[in-house]
């Protein structure tokens, strides 16, 4: 029986030891459990609602829950602060072993920083952006607070194991990342829905070429398009990047020849423009040319999407002789302090404060109404992960997402532009 990636991550993980194809309710055992500042609700909150009085009574493995207090790092109100110290307190009382507590970032970029997911492994997360993971051939997946709570005191859930999409890549990967500009392509022209429910396998032959920073990118947005996960297959450079961070074992999912897919989309990427997405919504996406002109009060580079290294080198690298414009404001966010210090050892932070652009604490409040916000009528051209109204802010104003070099081609120009007409070296 010939099978998809998911479906061979959902039998690999099934309870009841059964194979798994698409449509098939599973029961299935968890790898690991990612908790952020949500925390609270699945260890105390609702303990105490289920009659629990004195929060939940266990863990079920101490060693594969893994609390990262993101989004509010450092903290911004009283209310927050004392919901940090709820989740401290919890994470003592059930002795979990990882918890990393008063570092700033983002916890799907933490999770993957410090090695803590693995290729062919099953790990849920109380956010939707857990979809990264699949970067590094995790099958990974946002589920709900209340499933959370069942996954930390019981290490399963159930799942119905997804149809799968088969997203062929192909062309030549240039000197810059491209990554966000595939997504959007994608969504623009297939619809943001077209993984409704189902998983997404990258294949082809531009994936060898794409840094793992691209496909924690493509794989983050995979929720922006429906996905359940979002997989790319484990090659060189993800044995690479997890045995540099990690000593654990693992074994690699690969799909079957002959398995079933629902649909295949390929995109040549040599023939690709540059792409925004214009408000209110992730696929509604054009080439940034019919968007030209349009005049900014902020730009933005961050996220779980597009705050990492490359993102931040090209930006750099653009402004290099160059500064923002007047009257713009330039944010930018590394995704964590790993990468931050990636950042700083590479030169990159003084190039962009000299450039006029402002670096702000890793963390997700670059891309939610935490950092930065917009008043009325203002715009924004963001390379975060959503551009809905009221995003950041005021509903009245309007939220451009695009890749990093057309949001630093914007910043600098006052307003968007093809980044190739003014960054010829390209």
């Amino acid at each position: 029986m010939a099978q998809t990636m998911a479906e061979k991550l959902l039998t690999r993980h099934n309870l009841s030891g059964n194979p798994a194809r698409a449509g098939d309710f599973v029961e299935a055992k968890i790898d690991g459990a990612m908790c952020h500042y949500h925390a609270a609700e699945p260890m105390h909150d609702m303990a105490l609602e289920a009659g629990f009085k004195d929060g939940l009574p266990r863990v079920w493995d101490p060693a594969r829950v893994y609390v990262l207090l993101d989004h509010h790092q450092p903290t911004l109100s009283q209310k927050l602060a004392d919901e940090n110290a709820l989740i401290r307190r919890e994470v003592a009382r059930l002795g979990i072993q990882c918890f990393h507590d008063s570092e700033p970032g983002i916890a799907h970029q933490m999770m993957l920083d410090y090695g803590l997911v693995r290729p062919g492994e099953l790990v849920v997360g109380n956010d939707s952006h857990t979809v990264g993971y699949g970067s590094v051939n995790a099958g990974a997946t946002g589920i709900t607070r209340a499933d959370m709570f069942y996954v930390l005191l019981y290490g399963e859930l159930w799942f119905q194991v997804p149809e799968s999409v088969r997203v062929v890549l192909e062309g030549r990967q240039p000197s810059y990342p491209i990554a966000k500009d595939m997504i959007l392509y994608l969504a623009g022209n297939h619809g943001d829905d077209f993984a409704q429910g189902m998983s997404i396998e990258y294949s082809g032959s531009l994936v060898p070429q794409l840094s793992i920073d691209s496909r924690m990118c493509l794989s983050t947005h995979g929720v922006e398009v429906g996905a359940k996960f979002a997989l790319f297959g484990s090659d060189e450079a993800t044995h690479r990047f997890v045995k540099a961070r990690t000593d654990q074992p693992y074994e690699p999912l690969a799909p079957d020849a002959g398995a079933h897919y629902a649909n295949e989309i390929r995109l040549n990427v040599d023939e690709m423009p540059f792409m925004v997405a214009k408000p209110h919504q992730f696929g509604n996406v054009t080439p940034v040319d019919e968007a030209r002109g349009t005049r900014i009060n902020q730009a933005q580079i961050g996220s779980c999407a597009n705050g990492r290294f490359e993102d931040i080198e090209i930006a750099a690298r653009m402004l290099e002789g160059k500064k923002v414009a007047k009257g713009v404001r330039f944010l930018i966010s590394p995704a964590s302090q790993h990468v931050y210090l990636q950042c700083l050892k590479a030169g990159l932070i003084e190039k962009l404060i000299e450039a006029g652009a402002q670096v702000i604490t890793p963390g997700c409040g670059v891309c939610q109404p935490r950092v930065g916000f917009l008043s009325d009528g203002e715009v924004c051209i963001t390379a975060t992960t959503r551009n809905f109204k009221g995003r950041k802010g005021s509903p009245k104003a309007e939220i451009y997402l695009a890749g990093p070099l057309t949001v630093t081609a914007a910043a600098v120009a006052g307003e968007i532009v093809n980044p190739k007409e003014m960054f010829r070296g390209l």
